[in-house]
């Protein structure tokens, strides 16, 4: 039994919820959503810190980008859940 591309291509378009894949795909999702959360509260504390040691006068532009990198975790994350 050969299997085509279109089936390979389907199983990441539509995955199932009651496949191995689709459960698989999902636990993923939320965990890489959790993790990149995690690593950007870290980057926004190593931010805070480095401002306050190191005088800049670019420290409000890092300070929104790393904002903006917590912003989107937190959308990541409600995007990964949704997909429950």
């Amino acid at each position: 039994m050969l299997i085509s591309m279109q089936d390979i291509l389907s199983l990441f378009i539509n995955p199932d919820a009651n496949s191995f894949f689709g459960v698989f795909f999902k636990l993923f999702a939320i965990l890489f959503a959790v993790m990149y959360l995690v690593y950007s509260i870290v980057v926004t504390r190593q931010t805070n810190i480095m401002n306050k040691t190191f005088e800049t006068n670019k420290a409000g532009v890092l300070q929104i980008v790393s904002n903006i990198q917590i912003f989107f975790a937190l959308i990541l994350l409600f995007i990964s859940f949704t997909l429950i």
